[in-house]
């Protein structure tokens, strides 16, 4: 790939300088390049992953003995071009209401409020590891969200030892206790509720659910954005010595959506010309530069575990277009430039950013988007 662009190169300066200048500049473009190689990193070849709402796992991977045939395809479409599929993380708001339950006669309940495309209350059994051990390709792994919203350790270790007993451990890259805790309100934990007390409550609950798995867990699953996080951040974290407490973190993480339609304030300053200006992408991941060196310095990966171009399920005409994915390619690319290890694109049935709709729904066939 050097030749051809160092060869186009040539051909467009002799074109503006001439012959012997055009020479000199590509030999400049050769001597840097050189010199950036040798001080340069491999992008990681899982640095594009998934991440699918613990509510809608089943729709994207079907069920016992009926496998999702389009989700099954495009994954196995991935892995022969890559050689693995893209990391699954099982997560979001649902996996802070998800919880095992071994007498439940369906591999999984989903209980919705009117007008409410998250479930408040969501109900697992067995089937569901068969499913994510049989309904996918041969190399697929996934990091499987635990509940750590109810406030109850007792959800995550019963999630913790059912995984353990039905899963096929090749699937399981990790744990991940908890989603968006920085976010937590008043019914999930009182106040006030600090970074203090999450690193206190993280090291006593891992240390409960270490015990019970020779797995890794990703900490953190921050949702502010680092301008306005406070001490509530993975940098706060790490100085708190949580991974080193728990000797368990094989990644951090955190959250991001560059544009939001939360409200109508937000909703106004959506545009598709903004979401694909990369000069925007660049200072938008310029936030992380401490969280992330945070990371570098506690020699743990640091992943955006969940993002994508909308927050709020994304915004029709935006999220689900060419632009978009051109968007994600340039937001992939940069961030493994700045040092993210694996950008988790996040996905739902009804989710406008969604890399496909797994299933019919509400009047629509199941789509690839163009994301």
């Amino acid at each position: 790939m050097f030749f051809i662009s160092a060869s186009l190169l040539f051909i467009a300066s002799g074109i503006i300088c001439g012959p012997a200048r055009a020479e000199t500049f590509v030999t400049n473009v050769v001597r840097l390049t050189e010199q950036a190689g040798s001080i340069a990193k491999p992008i990681p070849k899982g640095i594009a992953a998934l991440s699918v709402e613990f509510c809608y796992i089943t729709d994207y991977l079907g069920d016992v003995n009926q496998p999702n045939s389009l989700s099954r395809s495009l994954l196995q479409n991935i892995e022969d071009i890559a050689g693995a599929p893209p990391v699954i993380r099982i997560g979001g708001h649902t996996q802070d209401v998800a919880w095992f339950c071994a007498d439940c006669p369906q591999t999984l309940n989903n209980t919705f409020a009117s007008g409410n495309d998250e479930a408040i209350d969501v109900s697992f059994n067995k089937d569901l590891f068969t499913v994510l051990n049989e309904n996918v390709p041969a190399r697929q792994e996934f990091i499987f969200g635990l509940n750590f919203g109810r406030n109850d350790v007792s959800i995550p270790l019963a999630e913790v030892m059912a995984a353990e007993k039905y899963m096929d451990p090749s699937r399981l890259r990790a744990y991940e206790l908890g989603n968006e805790p920085d976010f937590y309100g008043p019914s999930q934990r009182p106040r006030p509720w600090t970074v203090d007390k999450y690193v206190a409550e993280q090291e006593d609950w891992l240390n409960q659910l270490g015990k019970k798995t020779g797995k890794g867990f990703s900490i953190g699953a921050l949702a502010q954005l680092p301008i306005y996080q406070g001490n509530f951040s993975l940098a706060e974290i790490t100085a708190l010595g949580l991974p080193e407490k728990v000797d368990y973190a094989v990644s951090l993480s955190d959250h991001t959506y560059p544009y939001s339609r939360c409200d109508p304030e937000r909703e106004a300053q959506v545009s598709l010309p903004g979401l694909m200006n990369h000069t925007a992408v660049v200072e938008y991941f310029s936030q992380w530069t401490s969280e992330i060196q945070a990371a570098n310095d506690a020699g743990i990966p640091f992943l955006m575990g969940e993002t994508g171009s909308v927050s709020c399920h994304g915004k029709q005409g935006v999220s689900n277009t060419l632009g978009a994915a051109l968007w994600e390619l340039d937001y992939v690319l940069h961030g493994a430039t700045i040092g993210m290890s694996g950008v988790y694109f996040h996905m739902g049935t009804p989710f406008y950013y969604s890399m496909w709709q797994p299933v019919p729904y509400n009047g629509t066939a199941a789509t690839v988007y163009p994301t």
